[in-house]
């Protein structure tokens, strides 16, 4: 158990840096012109932004707890979706956060070869790809899904918009 928490712990604080638009703490921020609250102008909120904080939020790993499994059933349970249309979503959750993981480690590998090199890594690269592969998991649900699951699924996620807060820069 505690090799896991060690993990998530390592995990994320390798992240942190990618992730100041998916996770940012109130208190590390003050609220300036560069960002854009939900609560306030939900409109302002890109929808490719929007899907990729829920995908990230609702997607799991490549081997869930129980716990990850029940926490990923509630989120999910509350879009509404027919069994068939969530097992869906479930699996191409699933494929996103195996690729989404892909695409982290082989930046943070670059990254760390730049910085072996005294340069700087190509993070526009690693935005694009990024930015590529949330709207091709948006498109495999649009094939994937049932026409009324797609349209609870989107404006589910556009209505989750209110409770975001976005910094514009290197979104």
């Amino acid at each position: 158990m505690v090799r896991v928490f060690l993990l998530i712990g390592i995990a994320l604080y390798s992240l942190a840096p990618l992730a100041q638009a998916q996770n940012v703490a109130p208190h590390q921020h003050s609220e300036t012109s560069d960002m854009i609250d939900g609560a306030v102008h939900p409109e302002l909120i890109p929808d490719s932004i929007a899907y990729r904080l829920y995908f990230l939020t609702n997607s799991t790993g490549p081997m869930p707890t129980e716990e990850d499994q029940k926490r990923q059933q509630a989120q999910l349970g509350k879009v509404g979706l027919q069994d068939d249309d969530l097992k869906t979503l479930v699996s191409v959750l699933s494929e996103f956060r195996a690729t989404y993981d892909a695409l982290v480690a082989q930046y943070n590998r670059s990254a760390q070869a730049a910085t072996a090199r005294n340069e700087a890594g190509d993070m526009s690269s690693f935005l694009r790809q990024r930015d590529g592969l949330v709207e091709s998991t948006r498109d495999t649900l649009k094939l994937r899904l049932t026409p009324g699951g797609i349209l609870l699924l989107d404006s589910f996620v556009r209505s989750e918009k209110k409770h975001m807060k976005v910094h514009t820069e290197g979104q």
